[in-house]
């Protein structure tokens, strides 16, 4: 019986200690998370596209973080208190909700600045192109080693390179945006399904 007894207040303490040791990598996997997001928001420019779009990055890529410590504070609970079990799990699930309404603005504003990228490019083409045209029917103010037919193949490499560097602009902008998106998403549905599992946890225990 002495042996028994013996056995369990050792397992006991085993369960006890590893729930502490979880909540506390936990807490310090979330507050270390919202103190890195905190510094990179410092100051704020959120009528920046840019802004925006590097500030998601950040936090889409670091999110991952905050899932662990999310799942390790679920786990040091479950054998500890079924209140503080249910509050981590819906903190978790609203945690996943915000994250998916993130995603739909990391689409937004990559469509912004894909369309803010091409227009610029467009834009600056457009002022050299007026140039070109405004001297090819001026041919006397041209210097004298310049001629129209260089003038219309410069038109045509200028075309030519904007089309590039427009699609490079799409380009960087999709891979971006699929990214951040892809990662919150992810993240998101693993917050909510970890607190799914921990209101069904706490019911179980209820």
């Amino acid at each position: 019986m002495a042996y028994v007894s013996a056995s369990t207040a050792r397992a006991g303490e085993g369960s006890f200690g590893s729930g502490n040791i979880s909540r506390i990598v936990g807490l310090v996997c979330v507050v270390g998370f919202l103190f890195d997001m905190l510094v990179l928001f410092l100051p704020p420019e959120l009528g920046n596209v840019e802004w925006r779009i590097g500030f998601m990055q950040a936090f889409a890529n670091r999110s991952v973080i905050l899932l662990f410590g999310i799942a390790l504070l679920i786990y040091g609970s479950v054998g500890n208190s079924r209140s503080r079990l249910k509050v981590v799990s819906q903190f978790s699930m609203v945690l996943g909700l915000v994250f998916f309404l993130l995603s739909l603005l990391s689409i937004v504003d990559s469509i912004q600045l894909n369309q803010r990228a091409v227009s610029a490019i467009s834009s600056q083409e457009t002022q050299l192109q007026t140039q070109i045209r405004d001297a090819q029917t001026n041919p006397g103010s041209l210097p004298e080693n310049i001629n129209p037919d260089q003038l219309q193949e410069f038109s045509q490499q200028l075309t030519a390179q904007a089309d590039t560097l427009k699609r490079n602009a799409k380009r960087t902008v999709l891979k971006t945006g699929i990214s951040n998106i892809g990662n919150l998403l992810l993240v998101g549905a693993g917050l909510v399904g970890l607190g799914r599992s921990g209101m069904a946890l706490s019911r179980s225990r209820g």
